[in-house]
């Protein structure tokens, strides 16, 4: 009997809608104030991934769903780095990657803003001797700030952001 109900047990464990947590709201009132403080429109983020293992962006992905929702706080993944805000990086810096990381360093637009994302950008992995590694990131370029965990989850994504953003807008009233 439990078998026949049980895909719409399962229906409606799914329809349910998540619900924000009171630190995530406050999160996401936070960095919505600040984008709007700090950019003329939206928060334009450019992506790159270095050579991970793909867990760091999915989480970056999770932002983008409706619990988190990024994009209504003013957070917009963009495809072209000229029009990026800040360049996100994730994963080992490879060598095969170093040159495509590198022609994207030097298209941001002025001031860089850089970010890492994940334990594997501040080395903390096992492979790192290996030929197929150029070396940490922060070796090649300028990271401004690094987001850690392995991988990090979207409250710890929203709060280096909102860190790097409140950083960002001290400096500039400074």
């Amino acid at each position: 009997m439990y078998n026949i109900f049980q895909n719409k047990i399962n229906q409606n464990r799914a329809m349910r809608k998540p619900k924000a947590d009171g630190e995530l709201s406050r999160l996401q009132h936070l960095l919505k104030e600040e984008i709007k403080r700090n950019f003329s429109s939206k928060l334009k983020l450019y992506i790159i991934d270095t050579g991970s293992c793909g867990a760091c962006e999915v989480e970056l992905e999770a932002l983008f769903n409706p619990l988190y929702g990024a994009d209504r706080l003013g957070m917009e993944v963009v495809y072209n780095i000229r029009e990026a805000d800040i360049l996100l990086l994730t994963g080992l810096l490879t060598e095969n990657m170093y040159p495509i990381c590198s022609d994207a360093y030097k298209n941001l637009k002025e001031p860089k803003h850089i970010i890492s994302i994940g334990d594997c950008m501040m080395f903390n992995v096992a492979f790192k001797d290996t030929f197929a590694i150029k070396g940490q990131a922060d070796i090649h370029f300028k990271i401004e700030t690094h987001i850690g965990g392995c991988p990090p989850d979207p409250k710890t994504l929203f709060r280096g952001i909102l860190k790097y953003l409140q950083a960002l807008n001290e400096k500039v009233l400074s």
